[in-house]
């Protein structure tokens, strides 16, 4: 077999993300998977986006990812989440069709230069004398030669299936488990833990009677993840969601069966994911309430069932099926797939540096749930990082490491490595400090430059973006110069209106600076803002009304930065800093930050223990970060 320079072993969203950037960066590049035909799969939830995660997706594509242009080419219905709310929590989620999905990512990665897919089992990551990694071995013994690995197995690694009291050693949709890659990994001296998920029942939509559940339809707008998409589909034509409630009497199920979950039957030890819990485990932790909050969602046009979205469960066939019938409009429902949890292995995350690659194994890189986090989003911008890392590895240039002001990638990736994971990581707006300006409308003004420069945005997208910032700049400009008195057409219509008393003469920027103004009144009565994308003019709005809190937050980020530009030496023994707590140490010498403001993040590291080292560096390294 050939040789490559970058491996990536497991086609999921992360592989597909690495993959791709490796052979669009110029590496010759495998795609190793479990079956030739399966890629991206999305073996639990249909959709994409989300409250951050839908963020993370218009990251990817600033950055020259893929998962943005899929999600809008095969979505059955796009919304916008949290639109009532303020705009750092505004996020796009699509119901995403499944099969075209995995058709759209299997084309791309056919159709790429540089990049090869194979089907194999990996059992094993051979090393060097000088412990780099330097190939593959597969299960029937065929070795592949390389440079890099960057490693994305999903929930693979020694998974097992649970359902009531069945223990099934396979992995999702009944594929096959990779243990001998587990063990290898254990054996090079990679710690692992042991998590956990679920999934929920798939049921034969023409058996569901929907005369009370509450339609959910898109929203009726043109709106899509990806800057490139240009084309949308009206909300009458999308797919429709719906909105049903538990009932009393599934609660009853539940607590007359709760010893019969696998989850609560004393025989699994593995963490599950806080913010995604089975159903059981909503029974409880919110026991004093009744009902509970279930979608069904339609997972492809292709197939006739319903995804039970709020569902998941471990309980054994016969209560599902008591479960179910309990929901209102399911008497007669028709199981087309049961519900089950999985448990596999994943890695601890602090073993990482900030690039994705091991400390342990040179060019070892690991992206998506084998890193402890859920969800396809965070997967593939993991592996988009890894990939573009694993890349510049090789060609012996610094890598691409996202501050978290500046992506919420960035912020997953830190806590990752900074915190660790006790559970499921899943990415939340709460986890971000500085949301405000790691918005749904100004990923591309924030990654877009990087995207250009690492070499994954073509000219034709870079001068798209250029005119997309200019357009709004330029049409800031012509809002400062444009004056509005109290008899001109647009004041009496906005005094009748009661959204703005203009009682003396105002620029259009200070009017539009009001919250109570609705910019489409202001379109009516000129046509300064008619040239405008609804993404541009959305940004536009944006940072004119919240220009204050804007300028404040990027003070406080600069104030930060300054932590971020104390460089903290690669040889530097924490044995010799004097005075700082041994949990301090042992997280500093484990994790071994780049810099002060990476180390006063981590977990168990004081303010204290970082005014120690700080004296420590100015007595040990005089000469550095002056």
């Amino acid at each position: 077999m050939n040789d490559y320079e970058i491996i990536v072993v497991g086609g999921g969203h992360a592989g597909v993300e690495a993959a791709l950037a490796a052979a669009r960066l110029g590496k010759k590049t495998a795609l190793i998977n479990l079956y030739k035909d399966k890629i991206a799969m999305m073996p639990c939830n249909p959709s994409i986006g989300g409250p951050a995660k839908g963020i993370v997706v218009r990251e990817i594509d600033a950055l020259g990812g893929e998962m943005a242009k899929a999600a809008d080419a095969t979505s059955l219905q796009m919304k916008l989440l949290n639109s009532s709310r303020g705009p750092g929590v505004w996020a796009l989620r699509a119901q995403s069709d499944k099969i075209e999905y995995s058709k759209y990512m299997l084309q791309k990665v056919e159709e790429q230069k540089n990049l090869t897919l194979v089907s194999g089992v990996v059992v094993d990551i051979t090393l060097d004398d000088d412990n780099k990694v330097n190939g593959i071995v597969f299960q029937d013994g065929s070795f592949l030669k390389c440079q890099a690995v960057v490693l994305t197995t999903g929930t693979y690694l020694s998974s097992r299936v649970l359902r009531g009291s069945e223990r099934i050693e396979e992995g999702p949709n009944g594929e096959i488990t990779q243990k001998l890659l587990s063990e290898r990994l254990k054996e090079i001296g990679i710690k692992t833990k042991r998590f956990k998920t679920g999934t929920p029942p798939r049921v034969k939509k023409d058996s569901v009677d929907l005369s009370d559940a509450k339609l959910e339809p898109g929203t009726d707008k043109k709106i899509s993840f990806s800057f490139s998409t240009k084309t949308f589909t009206p909300v009458d034509e999308q797919e429709p969601c719906y909105l049903i409630h538990s009932t009393d009497e599934t609660k009853k199920i539940i607590e007359e069966n709760l010893d019969k979950s696998a989850m609560y039957s004393g025989e699994v030890d593995s963490v599950g994911p806080r913010y995604c819990p089975s159903f059981e485990d909503k029974i409880v932790r919110f026991n004093s309430k009744v009902e509970h909050q279930i979608f069904l969602e339609p997972e492809s046009v292709h197939m006739d069932t319903w995804y039970v979205q709020g569902f998941s469960t471990s309980m054994p066939i016969e209560v599902q099926d008591k479960m179910l019938r309990s929901l209102p409009g399911f008497k007669n429902v028709v199981v087309d797939k049961w519900a089950y949890a999985i448990e596999y292995d994943c890695i601890d995350p602090t073993q990482l540096k900030l690039s994705l690659e091991l400390q342990l194994v040179k060019n070892l890189f690991c992206a998506g749930q084998i890193n402890g986090t859920s969800g396809y989003e965070e997967a593939a911008g993991q592996g988009l990082i890894a990939g573009i890392n694993a890349v510049r590895k090789l060609d012996n240039l610094e890598p691409l490491i996202l501050r978290r002001h500046e992506a919420y990638i960035g912020v997953m990736i830190d806590d990752l490595i900074n915190k660790g994971v006790v559970e499921p990581y899943r990415l939340l707006t709460s986890r971000a400090e500085h949301r405000l300006l790691l918005r749904n409308d100004n990923a591309e003004l924030r990654l877009k430059k990087y995207g250009h420069d690492i070499g994954l945005i073509s000219e034709h997208e870079w001068k798209d973006y250029l005119a997309f910032k200019n357009g709004i700049e330029s049409t800031i400009e012509k809002l400062k110069a444009i004056r509005i008195t109290p008899k001109m057409d647009l004041a009496v219509e906005l005094m009748q209106l009661g959204q703005s008393n203009i009682h003396q003469g105002f620029s259009l920027f200070e009017i539009i600076k009001q919250p109570t103004v609705d910019v489409n009144v202001i379109k009516k009565h000129t046509d300064v803002l008619n040239f405008l994308t609804e993404n541009q003019l959305q940004n536009l709005v944006i940072n004119i009304r919240f220009e204050g809190y804007i300028k404040k937050e990027l003070e406080s980020v600069s104030r930060l930065e300054k932590l971020e530009t104390k460089m903290i030496p690669n040889d530097i023994d924490y044995s010799e800093v004097d005075s700082i707590a041994t949990e301090a140490r042992q997280k500093l010498t484990a994790i071994r930050p780049i810099s002060i403001g990476q180390a006063s993040r981590i977990s168990g590291v004081n303010p204290a223990d970082i005014q120690m080292l700080l004296i420590h560096l100015r007595k040990k390294y005089p000469n550095r970060n002056k």
